[in-house]
């Protein structure tokens, strides 16, 4: 398996670049783990990729120290639309250009 360069891509950004490639294989599976959670991206086998974002949860089942998670927030950008006017659009809209999902750790139950 080819091992992914970092690079860097401004001041506080780095990067990894996936080029799909057949001819020059890279692993079809690539993970960020976060303190609270982790996202995957997986290539398929027509050469789409899934990006996967999961935050942990207690029923994970693992002796891990690991801090629980929660989904705060997500938005979905549609160009010609405002983000007010993309509640519940499909996910396979022509337009639809940018998603976000923001993840923290778990609220402190009392």
């Amino acid at each position: 398996m080819k091992t992914l360069k970092v690079t860097h891509s401004g001041d506080k950004v780095q990067q990894v670049v996936l080029c799909g490639d057949r001819r020059n294989p890279e692993p079809e599976h690539f993970r960020i783990v976060l303190p609270f959670g982790d996202v995957d991206i997986v290539r398929c086998t027509d050469d789409s990729y899934w990006v996967h974002i999961r935050v942990n949860r207690p029923e994970d089942g693992d002796s891990l120290d690991r801090k629980m998670g929660f989904v705060m927030d997500g938005r979905l950008d549609i160009h010609g639309k405002h983000v007010s006017d993309v509640l519940g659009a499909p996910l396979d809209d022509p337009n639809l250009y940018h998603a976000a999902i923001r993840i923290g750790p778990a609220p402190q139950e009392s």
